[in-house]
């Protein structure tokens, strides 16, 4: 006779529950039907497989449990090498991300995809966004994380996460005790930035956001750009804006704070080529249950605070 992997589970959770009411909880049905399909089991069987009141396996019972325990292991192995194939000749995802996705959304896409699906190896690449768009038309990226990165017409795009930008200023600057700032208030100042042939598309959204609260700026084209370095720029005079989700990530050394004005958001979005293989797929897929779970897509504060509240300033000094 063939027994049915399922029922091998059921006799297994009994005899690891010790009752076949605990067992059909664990199971999430309800203990009646347990009880009668374990009963059949052991008619067709010709065996008792559990002594009752306590529920404990008869010596039949264990052999039962020990080969059972065997072939579930050696099932759920079949399916995973099954499932591996699929990705056998598909080749490693090939993931381009910008440096404002480098602290918060890649890591967690890089640890989901290990964790859900081991098999897929996924090569990463940081980069400049200029870097990436000639990485993309020489057909050596899969997908795409970046803010306003232009994509070829063959690739699909949808927008993982939309924030608010933020300001970041020196921990010595005026301005660093504060709770929020309006930008009317660093009127005069200067914008260090980062030069504008490295992410044309994204330099230019940024001053045009700055632009529509009717402000302008001096931009200062910092010689040594990324975040890393922000405290090396800003520890006298001037500031840079940031989506705001990189406050957690800034350097020693620095401020961040959220900006009172209703300034267009920032989006990051994700692109890969339209007709991807099943590998990138998944990547895709896990990405975006990924962005749900986070509340990427909703374009709030990553951690929403009431103005005033010592959380709502992230003073980092050295």
């Amino acid at each position: 006779m063939t027994v049915d992997l399922r029922l091998m589970r059921y006799v297994i959770a009994v005899a690891e529950a010790g009752s076949f009411e605990a067992a059909a909880e664990r199971l999430h049905m309800t203990q009646p039907p347990l009880s009668r399909q374990i009963r059949e089991l052991e008619r067709q069987l010709g065996v008792q497989l559990f002594h009752r009141r306590p529920a404990r396996p008869t010596e039949p019972g264990r052999v039962f449990v020990e080969s059972a325990r065997r072939v579930l292991a050696e099932a759920d192995l079949a399916v995973e090498r099954t499932r591996l194939a699929a990705y056998a000749d598909a080749g490693p995802v090939r993931v381009g991300y910008t440096v404002t996705a480098s602290f918060d959304e890649m890591p967690k896409v890089f640890a989901a995809m290990r964790d859900r699906h081991p098999g897929i190896r996924v090569e990463a690449r940081e980069a400049w966004d200029e870097e990436l768009v000639e990485a993309v038309r020489a057909g050596e990226l899969d997908v795409l994380l970046g803010r306003h990165v232009p994509t070829p017409a063959t690739f699909e795009r949808t927008v993982l996460r939309r924030e608010p930008f933020a300001v970041v200023v020196g921990a010595d600057h005026p301005l660093a005790g504060r709770d929020a700032v309006s930008l009317s208030e660093l009127r005069g100042e200067t914008l260090r930035f980062f030069p504008r042939r490295f992410a044309p598309r994204y330099h230019d959204e940024v001053l045009a956001a700055l632009r529509s609260s009717g402000e302008t700026f001096a931009i200062w084209e910092n010689p040594l750009p990324g975040l890393r370095n922000l405290n090396l720029h800003l520890r006298s005079e001037g500031f840079m804006i940031l989506p705001a989700s990189l406050g957690e990530q800034l350097p020693a050394g620095v401020t961040f704070l959220p900006i009172n004005d209703r300034l267009p958001t920032i989006d990051l979005e994700m692109a890969w080529e339209r007709h991807a293989s099943a590998a990138t797929l998944t990547l895709v897929a896990v990405t975006l249950d990924l962005a749900r779970r986070e509340g990427w897509h909703r374009g709030h504060r990553p951690h929403p605070v009431p103005v005033g509240s010592p959380a709502a300033r992230r003073r980092v000094t050295t």
